[in-house]
């Protein structure tokens, strides 16, 4: 019988951290389940956090640090995938988040068990000003199919599956030579969009795995920067590079036209008096959408119909349906 743990690479990019690196390093190096190629990626941080990784290498073998000039997140992950060797799991941990215990254990036993699931996401608990976690997740597991896992994802804003790299753990073959686009936040939208699309099966384990520490965004106004910008030419350049496959550049247009909707009408419900200054910047990213292909996920024609209203007239579908 072969009682050889396969190895699950964790990779975490490390920039000016300094406060929470112990504590997330900790939690996973105190994981049940220890077959670990931990890469730390020091991203240039100008503070303590490199030499803080390298001591964490010289007192666990299982640690390997990556020591780069800054790049930024998408840099970070993507020379942590290059640096991985011999493993047959894949994670990824943001280094001012921390995990829970049993987590690898519990996510790498079903995998094990399974291995028709190529990707495995878990629920995660969101660690808020008032020092509480709040649970975000299902309390039954559940399988998907590729289509199925597809639809879920590219509603936005899923609690079941979520675009974050960090809520899952993904077969290596599953990611191969995918990469995150560098220069860009909101990279992993693509990147699992890429991944569930070449993948065959998704599991939800039904309990809470990764602690996200959240962070004040400041005024409604500031998410509709160049950030939110950012997310829209993610997914259209992903249309462009994979312009040979029909179907992903639909889901990726389906994401792109669903995100729309969905700042459109928080910023319309949060800052109504700035709304429509601030949303002009998103017209362009609105009529090239409404030119593509994209799904009705929620079906019906009076869905369809409000979507072709929202794309071609926006403002008005606004003043007729979100007062």
């Amino acid at each position: 019988m072969n009682t050889v743990q396969p190895l699950l690479a964790v990779i975490v990019p490390v920039y000016k951290v300094e406060d929470y690196l112990h504590q997330c390093v900790d939690s996973i190096l105190s994981q049940s389940y220890t077959a670990l190629q931990v890469i730390l990626v020091d991203d240039g941080s100008p503070d303590r956090c490199g030499e803080i990784c390298d001591e964490y290498a010289k007192q666990d073998p299982r640690v390997r640090v990556v020591h780069k000039a800054n790049g930024g997140l998408s840099s970070a992950r993507n020379a942590g995938l290059e640096a991985v060797e011999g493993c047959s799991y894949v994670t990824f941990v943001d280094s001012d988040d921390y995990i829970e215990p049993g987590l690898y254990t519990d996510a790498i036993a079903y995998l094990e068990e399974h291995p028709e699931v190529e990707v495995l996401g878990f629920g995660i608990n969101e660690l808020r000003e008032d020092g509480l976690l709040y649970y975000c997740g299902e309390t039954e597991g559940k399988m998907y199919s590729r289509e199925e896992a597809l639809r879920e994802l590219s509603q936005g804003f899923s609690f079941k599956i979520g675009p974050s790299v960090w809520s899952k753990i993904f077969r290596r073959e599953a990611i191969g030579n995918i990469r995150f686009r560098e220069g860009f936040v909101y990279e992993d939208n693509s990147f699992s969009l890429e991944v569930l699309h070449r993948s065959h099966f998704y599991y939800l384990l039904p309990r809470a795995g990764y602690n996200y520490r959240m962070n004040r965004e400041g005024a409604i106004t500031a998410v509709f920067d160049k950030r939110m910008a950012c997310l829209f030419d993610n997914l259209e350049n992903l249309q462009e590079r994979r312009s040979d496959d029909r179907e992903l550049c639909c889901y990726a247009n389906t994401m792109a036209v669903n995100y729309l909707w969905m700042y459109w009408y928080q910023l319309y419900r949060m800052a109504p008096a700035v709304y429509k200054e601030v949303t002009q910047a998103f017209l362009p990213y609105l009529r090239r959408a409404r030119r593509r292909p994209y799904l009705n996920l929620v079906g019906g024609k009076a869905h369809a119909i409000k979507l072709w209203l929202f794309l071609h007239a926006p403002y008005l579908y606004t003043k007729l349906s979100l007062r």
